[in-house]
């Protein structure tokens, strides 16, 4: 038997707080004072959108269950304060999200289980150019330089998507007052290298150049539960 399900949604907020730009609650020449920061001088309010569909064919019964998901989805936000006032996509705004799910019980005793996993990359900021400009401060009768980006609309970069492929193995065991289960598991089982952030730097060249650090790559795990 499946069940096939299909959603849509659209949701309108208002007085969103978000941080201005180059908001700090951090004093870290003068950490003393930091308590007299006040809060409300950091962040400013504005409104969001978020509108999209869902659809889910799931089967419940029989030794093989699971289920597909997609979801197609906007988020927006609008603040007079921030980029210029124009709208821009949420850092976490996700355009295309898919689950893909099986479960298989050839038995009581043993359950195998897989789940693929698709998304769009968040939506980030990034310089279009660097360049040096004069502190602020005198260091002697020269003036020390600090690299400075130069940034474009807010959001306006995707990171790569994200994908991941992970399964595990169960065991089960039925004693007289309580259930005990083994369970071997992979995660990411292909070792995607995901993005977690990207950050300017330089290659052997001194060139500038988008560099992108991952986590939690191809990582095996081990459990044993106990259920009364």
């Amino acid at each position: 038997r499946l069940t096939l399900t299909v959603e849509g949604y659209y949701k309108h907020s208002k007085r969103v707080l978000g941080y201005k730009e180059g908001a700090s609650f951090l004093v870290i020449d003068d950490p003393e004072n930091a308590e007299s920061i006040d809060w409300q001088n950091n962040v400013t309010q504005g409104q969001g959108w978020a509108y999209g569909g869902e659809i889910m064919l799931q089967k419940k019964q029989g030794k093989f269950t699971g289920w597909v998901g997609y979801t197609l989805s906007w988020t927006q936000l609008q603040f007079d304060e921030l980029n210029f006032g124009k709208k821009f996509f949420a850092r976490y705004d996700r355009r295309h999200d898919v689950s893909l799910v099986g479960i298989y019980k050839p038995s009581k005793k043993i359950t195998l289980s897989a789940v693929w996993v698709y998304g769009t990359g968040n939506a980030i900021t990034l310089p279009l150019a660097t360049y040096d400009a004069p502190s602020k401060e005198p260091l002697g009768s020269f003036f020390e330089n600090n690299r400075v980006g130069d940034y474009g609309q807010k959001n306006d970069f995707r990171m790569r998507s994200n994908n991941r492929l992970d399964i595990s193995v169960q065991f089960h065991k039925q004693k007289t007052k309580h259930e005990r289960t083994w369970e071997i598991s992979i995660y990411n089982v292909y070792n995607r290298k995901n993005p977690f952030f990207y950050y300017v730097g330089t290659n052997n060249s001194g060139q500038n150049v988008l560099k992108q650090v991952s986590i939690f790559g191809f990582i095996p795990s081990f459990a044993y539960r106990i259920k009364f």
